[in-house]
């Protein structure tokens, strides 16, 4: 790997990747040596900002590399295309085009049968993993790939928009069951293809991103992801499994309501995504960690804002409360977006070095 002036030494000399410490934290099969990081992604302009490179498979493995990480993610492209976004101005000190993209949730580019039947469903094909190569060509010895799909409730909401969704709902149930049957059977197919088509012995782990919930609770009826969500999740979670893999689950919000299914029925090995004011990662941990995983959860807010001193003393005390029993690994509550502050990300990892051994 080489040496980048953008992110600095955080590494000590000894330090090797290896992602069984990862593959431990999912799996909750023994204790690693130290508790490792997991980053659900890192936005491209933070890739740029942090490596000095423009975005692409090589500056992201390194980038997690140079982070502490395991392991890099790959998401299998599914091909949907979605409504265009809102911009907004981004008033973030780390993005240098000034702007962000907001979902448009008061229209989509399927509202009715008739767009159902016009938009231009992919067709399954090498192209859903085309990129995996380039990954995995770049991995130094000891890191592995995590396959990150997107979820089915998260497409869904993206081509209707979340308005039309809503009242497509009531109005016309049999028209959005089947846009759910096509978006899953899509997802499906991608995922199943790629797990097919690509060499295995370099991915030890699949993690779906599916938001389903706000602070208050779920978004939707959890009848709604019964009938239309959790099918499809399991599948691709025991496809997972039959390969001797943990799946693990993003979900923002407040899924209390919902989360012994996804325990139980889903069959989730681990859980990413907290906010200090829905709940704490550490309730979290206390109330699940001796049945899932339990991923990152650093608040974002607290990333953004703190000053850093307070910062770590923070983050010593979410390790000092996940810790024990092993099944916890360190990171953001989200993502890296360009809100946060970058000494506070980088001092998350020194903090993680330094006080997440074991032994």
């Amino acid at each position: 790997m080489s040496a980048n002036a953008s992110v600095p030494d955080l590494l000590p000399r000894s330090h090797r990747p290896d992602y069984r410490r990862l593959e431990k934290v999912l799996t909750r099969s023994a204790l690693p040596d130290r508790v490792p990081f997991y980053e659900l992604f890192i936005e491209e302009t933070m890739v740029e900002r942090m490596s000095g490179r423009a975005p692409s498979p090589a500056a992201e493995v390194e980038l997690h590399y140079r982070l502490g990480h395991d392991y890099c993610n790959f998401s299998p492209d599914m091909g949907l295309h979605q409504t265009d976004c809102l911009v907004v101005d981004d008033t973030g000190q780390n993005n240098p085009e000034g702007k962000r993209e907001w979902l448009d949730s008061e229209r989509g580019v399927i509202t009715s049968r008739r767009e159902l039947d016009r938009y231009p469903w992919p067709k399954i094909g090498d192209w859903c993993c085309h990129r995996f190569a380039s990954y995995q060509r770049e991995l130094p010895l000891g890191m592995k790939i995590v396959v990150r799909p997107t979820g089915v409730f998260e497409n869904v909401r993206r081509l209707v928009g979340m308005v039309p969704l809503s009242y497509m709902l009531h109005d016309d149930e049999s028209l959005m069951a089947e846009i759910f049957e096509r978006v899953g059977s899509t997802i499906w197919g991608a995922v199943e293809h790629t797990f097919r088509q690509v060499d295995l012995r370099s991915v030890f782990a699949c993690i779906m991103g599916d938001d389903l919930s706000h602070g208050g609770g779920p978004i939707m009826p959890p009848a709604l992801y019964r009938r239309h969500v959790f099918p499809w999740m399991k599948r691709v979670a025991d496809l997972a499994h039959s390969h001797g893999m943990p799946f693990g689950l993003h979900s923002c919000g407040n899924n209390e309501a919902i989360m012994e299914e996804l325990i139980e029925e889903v069959g989730i090995d681990a859980k990413h995504s907290f906010q200090d004011g829905v709940e704490p990662v550490t309730a979290f941990k206390a109330k699940y960690g001796g049945r899932v995983a339990v991923l990152g959860g650093l608040d974002m807010g607290k990333l953004a804002t703190l000053p850093t001193a307070d910062f770590r003393a923070y983050c010593r005390s979410v390790l000092a409360g996940c810790m024990e029993g092993g099944g916890y690994a360190l990171g953001t509550g989200n993502s890296p977006a360009t809100y946060v502050r970058l000494e506070n990300f980088y001092a998350m990892h020194e903090e993680g070095l330094a006080h997440g051994r074991y032994g």
